[in-house]
């Protein structure tokens, strides 16, 4: 199956899950919120190893990376939850959270392994930091 498929699933779950992360930062607390969201996430991964995988790996430098993006995942929503609480709406925090994801991570991709900066890749930013910016203008 082409990588596509499951960019444009990962699209999709992860949209429908920043409703619900929205849905969610009513709790006063955003860790409690970020608990119980993790707590959902681990669940259901652990219902798709059993399902589709049971494989085991001695690759530990790759476990520690996994280990190390979950961590840095948990931070993030975390973060997102309170932002999504005292922001204006989900229509315009999750846009600047996620382009400046995805600037942060051209960024690092260019400096630390030597991706190639085109001026597609670079237009392409610009161009979603300007739409970033002219919706959180409308607000």
């Amino acid at each position: 199956m082409s990588w596509i498929i499951f960019a444009l699933g990962a699209i999709g779950s992860g949209a429908v899950s920043d409703l619900f992360r929205k849905l969610g930062s009513n709790l006063r607390d955003p860790f409690l919120s970020n608990l119980i969201f993790q707590v959902g996430s681990l669940s259901t991964a652990v219902l798709l190893y059993l399902l589709f995988s049971r494989k085991i790996e001695g690759n530990s430098q790759g476990i520690l990376y996994a280990l190390i993006g979950g961590i840095l995942i948990s931070i993030f929503t975390t973060f997102s939850f309170k932002a999504l609480a005292g922001g204006p709406d989900v229509s315009t925090v999750i846009p600047v959270i996620r382009v400046g994801v995805v600037l942060l991570v051209v960024i690092l991709g260019v400096v630390l392994f030597k991706d190639k900066l085109t001026w597609n890749l670079v237009t392409g930013v610009i161009l979603a930091t300007i739409g970033v910016f002219l919706i959180s203008m409308n607000k």
